[in-house]
């Protein structure tokens, strides 16, 4: 066994030869080898560059296609909604340049979009993310009607306004507005009060299981917290506490370590906070390191062109 790092664990698929040994969906008992060839010359350009296979260990057929751009916005709370999960998934993440030539073939010419796997590419964050949750099997991470309230309070009004001006706009636009909006953002945060606080079994939306809603939210005060870094204290106790519980799933702290990093230039827009400011937390220190196999290659049970058995 050798040790390496996020950084190059981030892109399973394309550019990984050989089995992977995944600690932590080890631990969950998710856990299955991967092994995939490196691409050939026809495919190894700027295009298949960008697309990404995620493999959190779940043996489970891949779930689809995720297409986005790239910054971090309305797809945070579905690629965490699929890591939490465990389902292998494809992120297409599509620069703006090839956007113009793409939309009339996207459903309603938005992105966030997904593509089943042998299915149709359909849009609508919630929509996508009530999906994803159906798909995996577990009644919970659905939840119910109220849990998509949660989820929907989320697309609207002020929160999703926090997405242009931390991943596009120039960042001294943000730092002039971000007050304004992160109050905003905190009164709207705290109509949801009632229902956080409903179920008093556990710390999430769901009681003792987070849903929909809680990645949601939690997408929405990871962004709030690059504008009002006291953001937790002035909502409370149980945001706090629903913030640290999604935060500390091994899953949830996977993706966050996994994910483009913040000031690299690989998420969002030149100039914008997102792109240009490292402003992401430091890694989890029980999940710096992944341990790789490096024996012989090894194939799954069975092929991925063929239906699930």
């Amino acid at each position: 066994m050798s040790a390496h790092t996020f950084e190059y664990y981030e892109p399973v698929g394309y550019y990984q030869r050989g089995a992977i040994e995944d600690r932590v969906a080890k631990e969950l008992q998710q856990h299955m080898y991967v092994s995939e060839p490196r691409p050939t010359a026809d495919k190894a350009d700027h295009t298949a560059q960008r697309v990404k296979r995620f493999t959190p260990g779940y043996a489970s057929w891949p779930a689809g296609e995720l297409t986005y751009f790239p910054v971090r916005a309305r797809a945070e709370a579905i690629q965490l909604i699929l890591n939490y999960s465990g389902q292998t998934y494809t992120l297409n993440s599509v620069p703006m340049a090839e956007w113009g030539a793409m939309k009339p073939t996207v459903p309603g010419g938005v992105l966030p979009a997904f593509t089943p796997d042998g299915g149709e590419m359909f849009t609508e964050s919630i929509d996508i993310a009530k999906y994803c949750a159906k798909i995996s099997g577990d009644k919970a991470l659905l939840g119910g009607e109220e849990a998509s309230k949660v989820y929907a309070v989320t697309t609207e009004g002020p929160i999703p306004a926090m997405d242009p001006l931390l991943n596009i706009k120039p960042k001294e636009e943000c730092a002039a507005q971000g007050p304004a909006l992160a109050k905003d953002v905190i009164k709207t945060l705290k109509t949801l009060e009632p229902l956080l606080t409903k179920d008093a079994s556990g710390p999430y939306f769901g009681g003792k299981s987070p849903n929909i809603g809680d990645f949601a939210v939690f997408a929405a005060i990871d962004q709030l917290l690059k504008l009002e870094p006291k953001g937790l204290d002035q909502l409370g106790a149980p945001w706090k506490a629903q913030f640290d519980a999604v935060a500390s799933l091994k899953a949830v702290k996977v993706y966050l370590e996994c994910r483009p990093k913040a000031g690299t230039g690989k998420v969002g827009f030149p100039g914008s906070f997102i792109g240009s400011t490292d402003c992401d937390a430091p890694a989890a220190k029980d999940l710096k390191e992944y341990d790789e196999y490096t024996g012989p290659d090894t194939t799954p049970t069975w092929p991925y062109n063929m239906a699930v058995p």
